[in-house]
């Protein structure tokens, strides 16, 4: 099941035109039902009860329902259109009816007039129930299937039920019921018909609650409209009760129960046409965001003089006219911050983030300060505008390459993308916005795209300039790690066994010359000192770059560095129990930083024990520490080359080497190491 709701699953095949064929006949019907009420205002209408009063707010729902529907079914062809267009003739005919039955009062002649107070009971019950118990299981982004098509099937057949036992009531003192004479079968509809009502309403709390929770469910950026959906589905499941108990009690609890009803049933089509967010011109979005402030307006206003006129009715000793007055002057004031509020939520439903063009830039800047290695500057930027925006993917090209997307990439996008060129002076790349499916960018937000491509386009460049000085510090490291390679190996294995072989062919001249004594003195300390610098031929080849590290085997080239530097009344330890983790660039650095700092603990600080440790930190990267209870460093002392190589090599991968050093208390060397 979808945890997400962004717009009504679409219809494919529907045709258009009998949904603007069905609300252009609705539009006729309904003004000629408000001819009729206007010219039977004064006419007294028929014995028995029709609630003539109720007949313009049915007009007012039918114009509502029924425009939301027929534009929804005309422009993106969704199945709840078609519901919005049932809701809106179930309101429509529901008037027609009354006014119908006003005017069989003056002509009682009139064909139908028996059938109009059944039409009317079951016109309302039907739109009313059709809201909250049929539309919020058809609001996926797909087709309903599983236990959404199933609560839509089911609440479909209880809206059948009711609309049937409301068609069986005979309503006291109108004609004969032209089905049932009136009698046994409309008694039973009637129980049955008040057993009902209270399943009604449990049945709309059980679809408020699935709502709540896929409202738990769903991602940050659309809670907010998927929490207004849910308020104004319990909005009209509170009203519709409501208005049932004040159509039984009549008096001041009627016109409670009414005024409660109308908000709630203009609050409803109001948020899911929000969910859509967007149609394809700027002037239809404006449009709609206006008619939608205006028509909330107007209906707070309207309950709220109701209300509050009912209320100082029961506490203030006032008489009408002065209730009136107060009531007004209260509203008057109100009026105008309540319709700033009204905006501002309107507009942030329908445009997202792109109805304030500061909020978008705050975002962006949020994004590019939270930028880090993980996640560089410009994926945050389109990660933000995408949210902002609520678009379905954003990408950016540079140099005809794919530099970085954000969103899910999908077969279609092609139809629903817009493309933006990226310039400095020349044109450098792409900007590719997608929409979501089923709806294509408003004008709006297409312009913010363009005015924000250029900060795109230079945060695409230092991307890449980013991403290129990454590649050619690694670069430099590998070059500079394969120089040493080759230099392990010649001194190894040319250097070494040469020195090797002349000390050697030097040993074997007293063999076969004779030589004075002070000559074979001079010859034996040659052959000494070659001897010694042959080993230290061979001993600087292998501290430069153990052939273990070739292996990944950084803990093992370590624990042998310790080895070799461990004698006499100095010796090394190392704790290093990931090192082997490390790739190999890294290891390699890690290894000379640490040679290196050994090297000098061993010769210049007089220490007798060096710690080595190696360690991985949560964050990412690595920290090396070397410290030794030597004699320290003295503050005059000017940095020597060891120490500058140390730095330069952390360089290379953007790290950097702290060296603190107390005369007499030790030195401590630590490179961190991104």
């Amino acid at each position: 099941m979808p945890a997400t709701t962004s717009g009504p699953a679409p219809v494919r095949g529907l045709p258009e035109r009998a949904g603007a064929a069905l609300g252009v006949v609705l539009v006729a019907l309904g003004l000629a039902t408000l001819a009729s009420l206007l010219l039977t205002a004064e006419a007294p209408g028929p014995s028995y009860e029709v609630r003539r009063e109720l007949a313009p707010f049915d007009l007012v729902m039918s114009a509502v329902y029924g425009t939301v529907g027929a534009l929804m079914v005309a422009r993106r062809r969704h199945l709840a259109g078609w519901v919005f267009l049932v809701v809106g003739w179930g309101y429509g005919v529901t008037a027609a009816s009354i006014a119908w039955t006003v005017l069989g009062g003056e002509h009682p002649d009139l064909p139908g007039l028996a059938w109009a107070p059944p039409v009317v009971l079951a016109g309302w019950t039907t739109s009313a129930l059709l809201t909250v118990l049929v539309l919020p299981w058809l609001l996926t982004p797909r087709a309903p299937t599983g236990w959404l098509r199933g609560g839509a099937i089911g609440g479909a057949a209880v809206v059948a039920v009711a609309a049937v036992v409301r068609m069986l009531l005979q309503v006291p003192g109108a004609p004969p019921h032209p089905l049932t004479g009136g009698g046994r079968v409309s008694d039973l509809a009637r129980r049955a018909d008040d057993a009902l009502i209270p399943v009604y309403f449990l049945l709309a709390l059980l679809v408020a609650a699935h709502l709540a929770w896929r409202l738990r469910r769903a991602p940050v950026q659309q809670r907010r409209e998927l929490l207004w959906f849910v308020a104004s589905v319990l909005a009209v499941a509170v009203g519709y009760m409501a208005f049932e108990i004040g159509v039984s009690l009549d008096g001041r609890w009627f016109v409670i129960g009414t005024a409660a009803m109308f908000v709630a049933a203009l609050t409803l089509p109001a948020v899911v046409f929000l969910l859509l967010r967007r149609q394809p011109s700027w002037q239809l979005d404006l449009a709609i965001s206006r008619t939608l402030v205006g028509g909330l307006l107007t209906a707070i206003l309207v309950a709220s003089y109701v209300v509050l006129v009912w209320a100082l009715s029961m506490v203030a000793p006032w008489g009408e006219q002065s209730r009136g007055v107060v009531v007004v002057a209260g509203l008057a004031l109100a009026v105008l911050p309540l319709r700033d509020w009204l905006q501002r939520q309107v507009e942030r439903l329908v445009f997202g983030s792109g109805a304030d063009p500061s909020v978008l830039l705050e975002r962006v800047a949020q994004a590019l300060s939270a930028a880090d290695e993980d996640q560089p500057q410009l994926d945050g930027m389109i990660a933000a505008l995408r949210r902002a925006l609520r678009l379905s993917r954003v990408e950016v090209t540079l140099h005809d390459t794919l530099l970085t997307a954000d969103g899910r990439e999908e077969e279609d996008q092609d139809e629903r993308a817009i493309r933006l060129p990226l310039s400095n002076g020349r044109t450098i790349g792409e900007l590719v916005a997608v929409a979501p499916r089923g709806e294509r960018l408003d004008p709006r937000s297409v312009r913010l795209l363009r005015q924000i491509s250029g900060l795109v386009a230079v945060a695409a460049e230092l991307d890449e300039t980013n991403r290129a000085l990454e590649a050619a510090r690694a670069r430099v490291v590998e070059v500079r790690h394969e120089e040493r390679r080759l230099l392990r190996r010649e001194l190894h294995d040319g250097l070494g066994p040469a020195l090797s072989g002349t000390a050697l062919a030097l040993a074997a001249v007293p063999a076969t010359s004779s030589l004075s004594a002070d000559d074979a003195v001079l010859l034996r300390r040659l052959v000494e000192e070659l001897s010694r610098r042959a080993d230290d031929v061979r001993q600087m080849a292998r501290v430069l770059l153990p052939p273990v590290l070739d292996d990944g085997r950084l803990g093992e080239a370590l624990a042998l560095l310790a080895d070799r530097y461990s004698m006499g009344r100095f010796s090394v330890s190392v704790d290093a129990p990931q090192a082997d983790r490390l790739d190999g660039i890294h290891q390699v650095v890690v290894y000379q930083v640490a040679a290196e700092a050994v090297r000098n603990a061993a010769r210049h600080a007089g220490a007798r024990h060096c710690l080595v440790r190696v360690e991985l930190p949560d964050g990412g990267g690595v920290r090396l520490e070397v410290c030794d209870d030597g004699r320290g460093i003295s503050a005059e002392a000017a940095p020597g080359v060891g120490m500058a190589s140390m730095r330069e090599r952390a360089g290379e991968l953007g790290g950097s080497v702290e060296v603190t050093a107390t005369e007499g208390r030790g030195t401590t060397v630590v490179m961190v190491l991104p």
